[in-house]
């Protein structure tokens, strides 16, 4: 959570008091000795209106479950990151990840465990991102990558690391966890968010038919 709001106001607030301070000493004769007690007050008064901000801030950019950034927080940041990329002449690419069986587990364990493993998932996909990269809940079982200044092989090299880690997180969850995944290149593939999501969407159902996937409550392919 950022310090935007508590920062803000502080800051204000110590203008402020200054300010008031400064026009009382030389306008009323008010000795800069005495402590400022309603300025201190002001400050706390400040600094929980702040907070408050922030967590507003917070939660409407994030999803409550996993803490990515939510689909609201994609829609109002790709637009000016595109003209971003279009000034630097750079490519950006976007992926979209599903867990695969998602359902299949919540029928089988549970919710409760459900929700662990798209929690689980959601940190798997940050530590196998770069700082750069922004990583979404897209909604559901379905996740958004946005990397910036990042082509196919830099999207490969996250798709290894993510997979290269996913046989441990099924290990420590007790649960067969897959995954499958498509991307597309801006502005190679399309030119928009939704012509590029489409694009990563098809080639990521594409990859779930070619290779079918496991319903993991009868062991039957789907």
């Amino acid at each position: 959570m950022k310090y935007t709001g508590r920062i803000t106001g502080l800051t204000i607030t110590i203008m402020a008091i200054i300010a008031i301070r400064i026009y009382a000493y030389i306008y009323l004769n008010y000795s800069f000795s005495h402590p400022p007690i309603v300025g201190v007050i002001g400050l706390f008064i400040a600094f929980w209106i702040g907070k408050q901000y922030d967590k507003v801030k917070f939660y409407s950019e994030r999803d409550s479950l996993t803490g990515l950034y939510n689909r609201r927080f994609v829609d109002n940041l790709f637009s000016p990151l595109l003209a971003q990329m279009d000034r630097r002449n750079e490519k950006l690419s976007i992926s979209i990840w599903d867990c695969d069986n998602f359902k299949a587990i919540n029928d089988r364990y549970g919710h409760k465990k459900g929700d662990l493993v798209l929690q689980e998932f959601s940190a798997l996909l940050l530590t196998s991102t770069r700082k750069s990269d922004i990583v979404a809940r897209w909604g559901g079982d379905e996740f958004l990558i946005i990397a910036p200044y990042a082509d196919e092989e830099d999207m490969k090299l996250i798709v290894n690391r993510f997979k290269n880690r996913l046989h441990d997180l099924s290990e420590k969850l007790q649960i067969d966890i897959s995954v499958s995944s498509g991307y597309a290149i801006y502005p190679s593939d399309a030119k928009t968010i939704d012509g590029l999501i489409n694009i990563a969407d098809s080639k990521m159902y594409d990859l779930k038919n070619r290779r079918g996937i496991v319903d993991i409550t009868n062991n039957n392919f789907i």
